[in-house]
């Protein structure tokens, strides 16, 4: 994990990012130590993804920087590029975060479908997908305890790990809609419509939502973004 300065990334050709051009967050980033933590046991967890390759995977990092965004491109190593105000999110927690990481590292190893066919990065909705039904499952226990909302822990029957998965993704899905200025995805309200063609870019903040759950609950791909 190394510091990383926001002029360096300006000049950089930054292949997936979070969620375009993202305001503020209003919440309270997370101590530095424990952003820092997060970010590694990430690092950990997935480096040998990267060395199947022949690869590194490398998070690069500026957490003074409050702008809420992460990066993911392939350089000389595999790189997640990450912001303090990315764990800042209103009612964030290290779950949010890890989330958001969690989807930076679908970019990198996700699959198909590619947004990028030279680099393999997978599209928006795919790191979406991964994030939950691979990746946040498998880190989530290295994070620290905290109690899932009633709401979620009931829709989950119980399930901890489930629950905190909805709570982190209810969390990040509201700040994409808050940053479109659209109301908050809910369980409830799926989006129901099908895609033409496969979404390259950012889906909609529910859409989004619903592909979240649908990884975590080993369901198929939204058609609100993929196309079969």
């Amino acid at each position: 994990m190394k510091a990383f300065l926001l002029t360096i990334l300006i000049s950089l050709n930054v292949h997936a990012s979070m969620e375009g051009e993202l305001m503020r967050p209003t919440g309270t980033k997370l101590p530095k130590a424990r952003f820092h933590a997060v970010i590694k046991v990430l690092e950990t967890e997935f480096q040998a993804m990267a060395g199947a390759s022949g690869r590194k995977l490398e998070f690069l990092t500026d957490y003074n920087e409050d702008w809420a965004q992460a990066f993911a491109r392939r350089w000389e190593t595999d790189q997640v590029i990450v912001y303090g105000g990315a764990s800042g999110l209103k009612g964030g927690s290290e779950d949010s975060f890890a989330l958001i990481l969690c989807h930076e590292v679908g970019h990198l190893y996700g699959g198909m479908p590619f947004s990028d066919e030279h680099n393999k990065l997978s599209v928006e909705g795919q790191a979406d997908f991964w994030s939950t039904r691979e990746c946040f499952k498998r880190i989530v226990g290295k994070l620290t305890a905290r109690a899932a909302s009633e709401t979620s822990m009931k829709y989950c029957k119980g399930d901890d790990v489930c629950a905190r998965t909805i709570d982190a993704a209810l969390v990040v899905t509201a700040f994409y809609a808050d940053n479109r200025s659209l109301v908050h995805p809910k369980i409830e309200t799926p989006d129901e419509s099908i895609a033409e063609n496969i979404n390259r870019t950012h889906p909609l903040p529910q859409c989004r939502f619903d592909t979240l759950k649908a990884g975590l609950e080993f369901l198929t791909r939204p058609l609100c973004w993929f196309k079969p």
